[in-house]
């Protein structure tokens, strides 16, 4: 009896091991499925930016660290190619064709040109898309808040009635803006029908000065200037990438810039209240994460970023001998002028 008593408590006891071994090691299965979910997978993800310059670059490299903070990461379990189209639009085309014949997992596309160069060349691979001021302007989607198809993203249309009372404030008498743009992006010529239309609340007058290269940039503002009390440049990557040029010849003349983002008050500009690239930027790469893990396009409205930020060139100011009100002081970021 004894025996048999030894005998029932020893399966007992064997049985129960065996159980536990069984659970530790389904346990451990599971565990290791769940996290090589992401770190066993390569994803690959080509990015097509129209030019390189502050604003743009801050987007994109919002977009590259909010992918890191969310556990994709170069060299572990991501693939970033990063191409630059220079301002030239045909290239964009071959940058968004050559992405498809990779059969890239997704793209980034920085700027309208590169987003409708991309749209056209497939309709398979998710596309995301930052620093499209009108997406629906340019043809990408036709519902903001459903998108269709492959392709969503953020927009940084910056609050132009904003930007025009901050002129305004600095330059009380003023009556005339000049509004220099590249005729050839769509969402530049959005911006100054937005510019016309909100300018009339604040008894503006808008001077437009339509150009389609950097080599008319020169002489079409020195033709205006004369005319204007302030300059407004919209979010435009000409004229982002020609800013030295326009402030220099704005300084010269002694008007004033207000711009749409902190890069162009560092770079010459008197004042914006605009928005924060990178922030839109990070914003798009969390957005690309949800679609890496498999969530649909038209579950991704479109967005953008809710709050601007004031910011003021303490060096422009005094060189123009501009005397800012203390109520915009109160509440802005001053800068000094990038040396």
């Amino acid at each position: 009896m004894v025996v048999k008593s030894i005998l029932a408590s020893l399966r007992k006891t064997l049985g129960f091991l065996l159980m536990l071994i069984f659970s530790i090691s389904l346990g451990a299965c599971s565990s290791n499925n769940t996290s090589s979910d992401i770190s066993n997978e390569l994803f690959s993800i080509g990015i097509s930016q129209i030019i390189e310059h502050p604003a743009l670059d801050s987007a994109r490299n919002g977009f590259i660290e909010a992918l890191k903070s969310k556990g994709y990461e170069e060299g572990k379990n991501l693939e970033i190619d990063i191409q630059f189209a220079q301002g030239d639009i045909a290239l964009t085309s071959t940058i968004a064709q050559n992405f498809v014949s990779q059969n890239k997992d997704l793209i980034l596309v920085i700027s309208t040109p590169s987003a409708q160069s991309a749209h056209k060349a497939t309709s398979e691979i998710p596309i995301i898309f930052t620093a499209v001021t009108d997406p629906v302007s340019a043809g990408l989607v036709k519902n903001l808040n459903s998108p269709e198809g492959n392709i969503t993203g953020t927009s940084d249309m910056t609050p132009i009635k904003k930007e025009l009372e901050l002129g305004k404030k600095i330059f009380p008498n003023a009556k005339k803006v000049g509004v220099i743009f590249n005729t050839s992006e769509i969402n530049s010529q959005v911006q100054v029908d937005i510019a016309k239309e909100v300018s009339k609340d604040l008894n503006l007058e808008i001077i437009e000065i339509p150009v389609t290269n950097t080599s008319e940039i020169e002489p079409s503002l020195n033709s205006k200037i004369k005319n204007i009390d302030f300059l407004f440049l919209p979010s435009d990557n000409l004229v982002a990438s020609s800013l030295p040029i326009i402030a220099k010849i704005a300084s010269n003349n002694n008007i004033a810039i207000i711009g749409v983002d902190e890069p162009m008050v560092k770079a010459g500009a008197l004042a914006c209240e605009g928005l924060d690239y990178y922030k839109l930027g990070f914003q798009t790469g969390l957005m690309a994460v949800e679609i890496l893990e498999g969530k649909e396009i038209k579950d991704l409205p479109v967005s953008t970023l809710k709050e601007t930020q004031l910011i003021i060139n303490e060096d422009i100011a005094n060189k123009l001998g501009v005397k800012i009100p203390d109520e915009l002081l109160k509440r802005a970021k001053v800068i000094k002028e990038d040396r």
